[in-house]
């Protein structure tokens, strides 16, 4: 199929409400400017790039030309300009994370490649670039470090985080996280541009055995989504909340299959295909642009949708 790219795409418009609010409420949890300030100082992106760079392999158009196409195409879809760096990993699960803030690169693992179809990965290198686009990789780099905070050295790091955390940040910070995962994976339907292909990715990243994926039947897995259909995690009380958030790697792939089907069944996804269109840009009116690459920005923008850059208006 043909898959259209999405002119000035604004992640406002398609992010998922829960990711909203839980993130209102993170950045109302005292300490969370402070770790954030904290974190920057001692640049810890700069040794997060130094990590990858140093042991997985880089994707360039002479390197995996083919991985490295799909992320181009992903890039013009969801209109995101500066193309982000993208590294192979060894490992097993079909899956892929995005680290660092200024300059965020995408980490791919070798399973994912190994399992999924092309398709399948445009969804998910998708859904790495809805964090970019959304901004989400400040917290979501201090929640990546939380597990080893606490291994190192409780509350004496160097950063001075751990005595924050045992305050009560480490909840709020899991359950904003396991939100956004609704607005990225938003953020891959509009990549990849089929449910059929959202919903067999997630099967894949649900366990599905090798040996299967030739006979994979996504409506079996979309009726088990349906059992969620009704279900609203942010009702959930903040004991329920702190207990789903203890399993801090699980990717919750069902509920999240739930979502994305309210989200493609209600409109508002076919809404934003038509309005983004290249051949609808004349619809699309909002002042502000980012003075690096020129996307036009919202009011509350910290970060450009467009180029990944903190906007310097401020």
């Amino acid at each position: 199929m043909e898959r259209k790219q999405l002119y000035q795409l604004h992640p406002r418009e398609y992010e998922h409400k829960y990711d909203r609010i839980a993130l209102e409420t993170l950045e109302k949890t005292p300490g969370i400017k402070s770790m954030a300030k904290k974190f920057n100082k001692h640049a810890m992106e700069r040794d997060s790039r130094l990590i990858f760079s140093g042991s997985c392999l880089k994707v360039t158009q002479n390197s995996f030309p083919d991985i490295y196409q799909l992320l181009e195409e992903v890039c013009r879809n969801l209109y995101l300009k500066n193309i982000p760096d993208l590294y192979l990993q060894n490992g097993f699960e079909a899956n892929a994370f995005t680290t660092g803030t200024e300059n965020p690169l995408i980490v791919l693992n070798s399973g994912a490649v190994d399992s999924l179809s092309n398709e399948e990965l445009l969804y998910v290198l998708g859904h790495e670039v809805g964090h970019i686009k959304s901004g989400h990789m400040l917290y979501h780099q201090i929640t990546m470090l939380i597990p080893y905070i606490g291994e190192v050295a409780g509350s004496a790091t160097p950063l001075g985080v751990g005595k924050i955390l045992s305050k009560g940040l480490k909840y709020p910070l899991i359950h904003w996280n396991k939100m956004s995962q609704f607005s990225a994976d938003r953020a891959g339907m509009l990549a990849c541009q089929d449910i059929e292909v959202v919903m067999s990715t997630l099967m894949k990243m649900s366990g599905l055995p090798k040996k299967y994926a030739g006979q994979i039947n996504t409506e079996v897995f979309i009726n088990q989504a349906r059992d969620f259909k009704n279900y609203n995690y942010n009702s959930l009380d903040r004991v329920d909340k702190i207990l789903l958030s203890l399993e801090e790697k699980h990717s919750w792939s069902v509920m999240r299959a739930a979502e994305i089907l309210k989200w493609f069944k209600s409109g508002k996804y076919a809404h934003v295909m038509e309005k983004h269109y290249v051949d609808s840009v004349k619809e699309i009116d909002i002042p502000l642009k980012c003075i690096s690459c020129g996307f036009e920005l919202l009011e509350e923008d910290n970060f450009c949708p467009g180029c990944g850059e903190r906007i310097g208006r401020r």
